[in-house]
């Protein structure tokens, strides 16, 4: 109880939120969410396991870490390099358990029907709840995704501070003054191989329906350029959709498909359902990018650059 109240008594008064969410003109629900993503992301860049790096990944890293983009990322993703031998589901479930027992020691409550894991502890996610002091919008969740996966770099991780909104607002140290983060470059290739699986794979209105993949669509967008002049993109690529290649559940065609064909399967769905994909991301963007006026891309151009990264992919 006592890790607990030490972690209640670092979260900010309901008033602070309120002040820093009025300077940054963002809702107080999502400075307040931020600020919580932000103290897992401490958790996990202290939490020492040898033989295992944590590399920050995905939109967090590409929002928190490297500035590329302006929107709020829910999950916190994870790439973990394994040095220690043997990686086995032994050896794995131990890592894990000691990052849920860090979790629970800083003060997450973090239930056991909360963790999941697949691939002998290759990958695993936690769920949890967290206190707010603000009814929350649609848009925003009311807990906090952490996924972990035990993958080696194609790229050089980069090490990069991390700071909340209200830290950087009231000019306080970041609460993470160095953490691994993946390539841009790198991120922005598993996104391209996301989309080239997710999409076709996807039934909308199911149970696992996910209307905001249409956040790869976006970031790719502002990607574009740094991994169209990056020498090893089509490489990137085809590591990462091999990696993929057999995630699809409801494409049972997918699995072993060159990689064009696959890009035209999604570019395809893309296209004749490009109304319902476009009010998706119209509603995605509205509901959290945090960009200025004029500097979000619309749904037209942000196709336009999946378009042309599909391209130099498959040259």
């Amino acid at each position: 109880m006592a890790v607990l109240m030490s972690v209640m008594n670092r979260r900010p008064e309901k008033g602070l939120f309120e002040d820093v969410a009025l300077l940054k003109t963002i809702a107080p629900s999502f400075i307040e969410k931020d600020w919580w993503v932000t103290q897992v992301i401490a958790v996990l860049a202290n939490h020492t396991a040898e033989g295992f790096e944590f590399v920050f990944t995905g939109g967090t890293a590409l929002s928190k870490a490297h500035n590329l983009i302006q929107r709020f990322s829910e999950d916190v993703d994870f790439r973990v390099i394994a040095s220690k031998t043997p990686q086995n589901r032994r050896t794995l479930s131990t890592f894990k358990h000691g990052v849920i027992d860090a979790l629970r020691q800083s003060g997450f409550a973090i239930e056991e029907d909360h963790i999941q894991a697949r691939d002998d502890n290759r990958f695993f996610s936690i769920d949890f709840d967290y206190p707010s002091h603000f009814s929350r919008p649609d848009a925003l969740r009311p807990h906090i995704q952490i996924e972990i996966t035990v993958r080696s770099l194609q790229c050089q991780q980069s090490y990069l501070p991390v700071s909340s909104f209200v830290n950087t607002v009231t000019t306080n140290t970041a609460e993470v003054s160095r953490i691994a983060c993946i390539d841009p470059v790198e991120s922005a290739a598993d996104k391209l191989s996301a989309l080239a699986w997710r999409i076709p794979d996807r039934v909308r209105g199911g149970k696992d329906d996910d209307p905001s993949l249409v956040r790869h669509i976006h970031d790719l967008a502002l990607l574009k350029e740094r991994a169209l002049t990056h020498t090893n993109f089509s490489a990137l690529v085809a590591a990462s959709m091999q990696e993929d290649d057999r995630r699809s559940k409801n494409n049972p065609l997918f699995t072993g498909l060159p990689m064009s064909e696959k890009f035209q399967q999604m570019l395809t769905i893309l296209e004749t359902d490009k109304e319902e994909y476009a009010r998706e991301y119209d509603l995605f963007v509205k509901g959290v990018s945090y960009a200025a006026e004029g500097k979000v891309p619309n749904f037209t151009t942000a196709v336009q650059a999946v378009h042309a990264l599909v391209q130099i992919s498959t040259l």
